[in-house]
């Protein structure tokens, strides 16, 4: 089991440890519905060291990048940042990542990807830039990540690092010092909340445990992992490894939005297009349910008597009171407000298929 560098000094903190992607990491410091509310309503602060963060560097640094990804990787400025996703030749997603272009050194780019995936894409980077001028570096036992997320965030990360942060754009970012330590500072997040995380050049515990209680002192809310979960959620984002696989394409998944084809190659974009052409026999959706019942994974889900999908994520929305999943639903179903039934503890729940964010995006 992998552990976090603060992991230690959490437990002191009296958060509640538990296993994530092959790393302990907290689950949460309070309560789950403590820490989810002040997020929306305040702001909190999450330890999410346990990503995989990639640095590819090199001249060839964008040809691989342009090849593996979704997007077009030269339309990422210097200090801007894009969502994409690696896909295999037959389209199966293997991971959802950002990719970061450094703002001084443009050939350099910094991929943060999900922690269940951190052997196989470091290895997909490496087989697939054999015969190119590019390095690959592991950086995630080289740095921490934090995430500072909600309404009050702004306000926070610029007395944080005595530099007005409100006007950047969502998905910008700079390097600075923070306590001496290289930092790279972004605007971006997984909660639907305005937010920035702090990818920190130091795996040491003296020099992060400083970090962190001077981000607490100025206000934030510790928070954990299973806070991190019922937001995203709400916010509609889907996680790799539960919501999508490699056994499904961008298509079915909903999020063509993370895809270019108007780029003329990439591994996979014969298979997606295809996919589009045919379409598709199942999508993910959103689901609300309109009696009380907790969703989770694995629930089926009926339109009548007949099984028509099955939820890959739940839980209960602390924000609206009600229970709230996504799951992957007969394409024909995935309408707004198609009404279907979530089937907990061998009774059906009334419920619709929501094809927006369960709580809108606060991104600015």
């Amino acid at each position: 089991m992998r552990k976090i560098p603060l992991l230690d000094y959490h437990r002191e903190m009296g958060a509640e440890i538990g296993e994530f992607a092959g790393w302990s990491s907290p689950l949460w410091f309070t309560s789950n519905r403590d820490e989810h509310l002040k997020v929306r309503s305040e702001v909190g602060l999450f330890d999410i060291t346990h990503m995989t963060r990639i640095r590819i560097v090199g001249s060839d640094s964008e040809r691989l990048l342009q090849m593996i990804l979704t997007k077009k990787v030269e339309k990422i400025k210097p200090g801007r940042m894009k969502y994409c996703l690696i896909c295999r030749d037959d389209g199966g997603i293997m991971d959802d990542v950002t990719v970061f272009r450094h703002p001084k050194e443009e050939k350099e780019f910094i991929m943060v990807s999900n922690a269940i995936t951190h052997d196989k894409i470091i290895h997909w980077l490496e087989s697939n830039s054999k015969n190119m001028d590019v390095e690959v570096e592991d950086l995630t036992f080289k740095t921490s990540l934090f995430a500072i997320q909600g309404p009050k965030s702004s306000q926070l990360t610029s007395k944080l690092v005595k530099v007005d942060v409100s006007g950047m754009k969502w998905f910008s970012g700079f390097e600075l010092k923070l306590n001496g330590l290289k930092t790279i500072l972004t605007r971006s997040g997984y909660t639907g909340e305005n937010g920035y995380e702090l990818m920190i050049w130091s795996w040491d515990e003296n020099s992060l445990k400083k970090i962190w209680e001077e981000i607490v002192d100025l206000g934030a809310v510790p928070c954990g992992l299973a806070t991190r979960d019922s937001l995203r959620i709400e916010a509609g984002y889907p996680l790799y490894g539960q919501d999508m696989s490699e056994e499904v394409t961008p298509v079915e998944a909903r999020l063509m939005h993370a895809v270019d084809l108007s780029k003329p190659n990439f591994i996979g974009r014969e298979a997606i297009e295809e996919r589009m052409r045919l379409g598709v026999e199942k999508l993910l959706v959103g689901v609300l349910l309109k009696e009380r019942g907790v969703p989770r994974r694995g629930y089926r889900i009926f339109h009548g008597e007949e099984v028509v999908g099955e939820l890959t994520s739940g839980t209960l929305s602390y924000s609206l009171g009600v229970g709230v999943g996504l799951g992957y639903i007969k394409s024909s179903l995935a309408k707004e407000g198609e009404e279907i039934l979530i089937e907990i503890h061998g009774r059906k729940r009334m419920s619709e298929v929501k094809l927006t964010p369960f709580v809108p995006w606060k991104i600015k």
